[in-house]
């Protein structure tokens, strides 16, 4: 796959989980507002046993991690019911983003 065609997985799976994700120079993260309680970074990282530098190619690997970006306070039970459904919904987003075993690779 290209990076353009992982892009477009990305954001469709992203949709799918109720995420609009945004281009960062190490990959994607989820758009935060102020009524966020999760975050997903989608990273591409190096592959340095398939890379292949004599051929000025380098393999990235996608991979995704999620996090709890806000929590605290005097939370009420509706708040408490959407954070725990948005972090629900990042953990399947990640996992399956890290089950699909995406990878491009890069020339330099």
């Amino acid at each position: 796959m290209t990076k353009k065609e992982i892009a477009g997985v990305i954001e469709s799976k992203a949709a799918e989980y109720g995420f609009k994700m945004r281009e960062t120079s190490a990959g994607w993260m989820s758009e935060q507002t102020d009524n966020t309680f999760a975050r997903v970074e989608i990273f591409a990282r190096d592959n340095s046993e398939k890379t292949r530098w004599e051929d000025r190619k380098i393999w990235l690997d996608i991979e995704a991690a999620g996090s709890i970006c806000r929590m605290g306070g005097n939370t009420t039970p509706e708040e408490l019911l959407k954070a725990a459904d948005e972090i629900a919904r990042a953990a399947k987003f990640t996992g399956e983003i890290n089950t699909m075993g995406l990878s491009y690779i890069e020339t330099f």
